[in-house]
């Protein structure tokens, strides 16, 4: 007979290692999973280190089987996104299982009944721990890599939810546009010529020495074209300040633009190099070798980029700027030798207007992610 289940919640700087680096038992026999860097995960999730909790908290709880960890939770109440939305929302996230359903089920039970105490109406997730980090549960296109800073899960993950009795909410999907397959709609090749022709716009590149505060126009306009979105939580500053300093360090100039109409900032995208083929290989350690990985790695980094902001202020999306900013970075992507693709993600399946200019300039739905949810009243 097995051990019971027990549910441990994490108190001491102990137990949140064993919770932070736990996937690493799921995932050892999983060669799509790109490991997190483990000093990253403890201060992602520790209160007073990371800037999100300063107007959030969590409870996180481990399931166990006698000594052996066999499952994780984080229950999650942002009270920022809650005062924006004007809802009670409890987010569960942070949420890896071996195949062990009465563990599954245990852990879902914790995090809802944690919520339910804090007041909190449903429950929303996986979170991890809001919708501007990692989100979303892998539920088609388990044999295509994950692009960098989202998720892989095992297939088996969708199951335990839904034995949970939780219900999909909103889907997410992730893009690939390949080189070598590019097919951009007729339509648009005209369209382009007459707006580069009209002028409307102009654009600036980024560059190291305007680097910092090109990312804060950019975090500026992400908030205005996405503050109506679907789960959308507003940056506080401090976080923004966090975003800026941690993408400054590894952003490409290259493929970070910003458009404006006379003086004003009007749009821009960012997208990032592939650092998962290094992330493999760093297996959760930044250490003295980790300069002699990103050596042997960097051409495989440089071969696929994420579009991992993009933002539009409102009065200009009718204006022709997507295309724009798409065109840009597709020139910058096809000019680089090893490119062979770039991924845009996540755009929520109902955003019509994003997905259809995406499938117009030849991109291909190849990854979708959901977010569930459970009343818990």
């Amino acid at each position: 007979m097995p051990l019971p289940v027990t549910i441990v919640p994490v108190s001491t700087h102990e137990e949140l290692t064993t919770f932070v680096t736990f996937p690493w038992e799921v995932y050892r026999d999983h060669p799509l999973w790109v490991p997190p860097i483990v000093k990253d995960d403890m201060a992602l999730l520790s209160p007073g280190k990371h800037p999100f909790w300063e107007t959030a908290r969590r409870k996180l709880f481990m399931a166990m089987r006698g000594d052996r960890a066999v499952g994780r939770i984080a229950a999650i109440v942002d009270d920022k996104s809650n005062s924006y939305w004007q809802e009670k929302c409890g987010a569960f996230g942070f949420f890896e299982c071996l195949p062990d359903d009465e563990a599954a089920l245990a852990l879902l039970r914790s995090a809802a009944q944690w919520l339910r105490d804090q007041g909190m109406d449903f429950m929303r997730g996986p979170l991890n721990p809001s919708t501007n980090y990692t989100c979303g549960l892998l539920v088609e296109g388990f044999d295509v890599p994950p692009g960098l800073m989202m998720p892989w899960n095992p297939p088996y993950y969708a199951k335990m939810l839904h034995r949970f009795c939780m219900r999909k909410e909103q889907d997410l999907l992730a893009y690939h546009i390949y080189k070598d397959r590019v097919q951009v709609a007729p339509w648009i090749e005209s369209e382009l010529a007459r707006l580069k022709k009209k002028g409307d716009f102009t654009f600036r590149r980024s560059k190291k020495a305007t680097l910092a505060r090109d990312v804060e126009i950019m975090l500026q306009i992400y908030g205005e074209s996405w503050a109506k979105n679907f789960a959308f939580s507003p940056l506080s500053e401090t976080e923004s300040r966090a975003l800026v300093k941690e993408l400054v360090s590894f952003l490409d100039p290259r493929f970070f633009v910003l458009f404006f109409h006379g003086d004003e900032p009007a749009g821009g995208m960012v997208a990032l190099p592939n650092f998962n083929p290094l992330l493999r290989r760093l297996n959760g350690r930044m250490g003295l070798s980790a300069l002699w990985h990103y050596l042997v790695s960097r051409r495989k980094i440089r071969e696929s980029y994420r579009i991992m902001l993009f933002g539009i202020r409102e009065k200009y999306r009718l204006l022709g700027l997507p295309l724009l900013l798409f065109d840009y970075m597709l020139a910058q992507a096809r000019a680089q030798a090893d490119f062979r693709w770039v991924e845009g993600s996540w755009v929520l399946e109902d955003n019509a207007a994003v997905d259809d200019l995406i499938e117009d300039f030849g991109g291909e739905a190849c990854k979708r992610y959901r977010i569930y949810r459970k009343d818990l009243l």
